[in-house]
């Protein structure tokens, strides 16, 4: 048996654990009680909207949401926030889950409208398995704005 393929049944056969931190995108404070969700590709490492499974968890006082998972590791997740005030400004979309589990990431900033009016962001680093995501809060017109758009 390959050292690859031990590797890959030890994978399969524990649990892993992907953590999330939300940091709010102004201060780089850590956001408590946020909705944040993951969903795991498939074998082939493609997202599809409404068919990949979709895993929801909420950020504790150090803004961090843990996710357990365990079988076959996903060769890719898509992180965002599942809140309606939220709004992800880090660039999460496709990840690779071997990088996030060795070495950590941190999102890449986002130039979208309703992030790049708040500056760059504060300094983070990630540790591994960790994603490091920046949290815009959303006021009532950008609610509405999301909601019906």
């Amino acid at each position: 048996m390959s050292l690859s393929n031990i590797c890959q049944a030890q994978t399969e056969s524990r649990a892993v654990e992907i953590r999330v931190r939300a940091l709010d995108c102004k201060t780089g404070r850590p956001l408590e009680r946020h909705r944040i969700a993951i969903w795991l590709s498939d074998s082939t490492g493609e997202i599809q909207p409404h068919v990949s499974q979709k895993i929801t968890r909420t950020t504790g006082k150090d803004g961090r949401a843990a996710f357990q998972l365990t079988g076959p590791l996903p060769p890719g997740i898509r992180v965002d926030t599942d809140m309606l005030p939220d709004w992800n400004c880090a660039t999460t979309w496709q990840l690779a889950t071997n990088p996030i589990l060795h070495v950590g990431i941190v999102g890449e900033y986002k130039s979208d409208a309703e992030c790049k009016k708040k500056g760059p962001p504060p300094a983070a680093s990630a540790v591994p398995g960790e994603v490091v995501i920046f949290v815009h809060q959303l006021g009532l017109v950008g609610r509405l704005h999301r909601l019906f758009y």
